[in-house]
């Protein structure tokens, strides 16, 4: 134990993994092996990969941020540059900076609309260490995760992080673990480190611009039964006109209801 924190070897090892050799990993970024302490949360969130924006200004720019604007450990706080792998201390540190993410006022506004939309129903908090958030890659990308036009490019990140995260989703019982899209459902499913299927619950909404969308519902159990739920569009649903969104979130709650009541 150093700190507060209790870090397992398990976690160090892959914050010392070998950094991918491409060009979409974030500049001077270092793994982010979750966001807020997983050890403590009653409730997980689970998405693609940390933004950008975690370590650069938002943007197309590429300029790191400032020293007092800083979310994270990135290899700028550790003053190294371009490692291929970090040491023991060096990872201890980032790790550290991960799993106290949310004491920082510099946290990423995203994670107040997810604390909003989903972790609110299980009455959850990022913030008090109740909920905590994990990604399928621990690796920020410029571009976004959507924009990486190699299939073989996402497909080895996804490759090399699948069994940190089959340990971090199953280290535990979770009062629930919330998948954020459909990619995530895919991955976890097809991995085996769920057991999880597509429900007949079916939410319709429009786009900004007002084409007829729809979301599926996800519901089944990690390898040590914690309850799984999910939708195929991830939150906070920058894509679902400003009007349709309590509707749709208010649904998405009353399909959690029948898992939970």
């Amino acid at each position: 134990m150093r700190g507060k924190y209790v870090i397992e070897e398990r976690v160090i090892e892959r914050a010392m993994a070998t950094y991918p050799d491409i060009p979409e990993i974030v500049h001077s970024s270092t793994p982010v092996v979750s966001f807020g302490y997983p050890n403590d949360a009653r409730v997980i969130t689970v998405g693609i990969n940390p933004s950008s924006s975690e370590f650069q200004v938002a943007g197309k720019s590429t300029r790191l941020l400032s020293v007092d604007k800083k979310r994270l450990v990135d290899t700028e706080v550790l003053r190294i540059k371009d490692p291929k792998s970090l040491t023991r201390d060096q990872a201890i540190r980032v790790i550290e900076g991960c799993y106290s993410y949310f004491d920082s006022v510099n946290h990423y506004d995203w994670f107040d609309h997810m604390n909003s939309s989903m972790n609110s129903y299980f009455k959850a908090d990022y913030y008090d260490g109740s909920a905590a958030h994990l990604d399928l890659v621990q690796w920020a990308t410029f571009p976004v995760w959507g924009g990486i036009k190699s299939e073989d490019t996402k497909a080895s990140l996804l490759n090399a992080d699948v069994e940190f995260l089959r340990y971090q989703i199953n280290m535990k019982k979770y009062d629930a673990v919330y998948l954020n899209g459909a990619s995530v459902f895919e991955q976890l499913t097809s991995n085996g480190i769920i057991n999880a299927i597509e429900t007949e619950n079916i939410i319709h909404f429009k786009t900004k611009s007002g084409a007829p969308r729809t979301l599926k519902c996800y519901q089944g159990e990690s390898l040590n039964g914690s309850l799984v739920l999910g939708c195929s569009k991830p939150f906070p649903g920058h894509y679902i006109s400003g009007e349709e969104l309590p509707r749709v979130v208010l649904e998405l709650h009353q399909f959690f209801d029948q898992y939970t009541k």
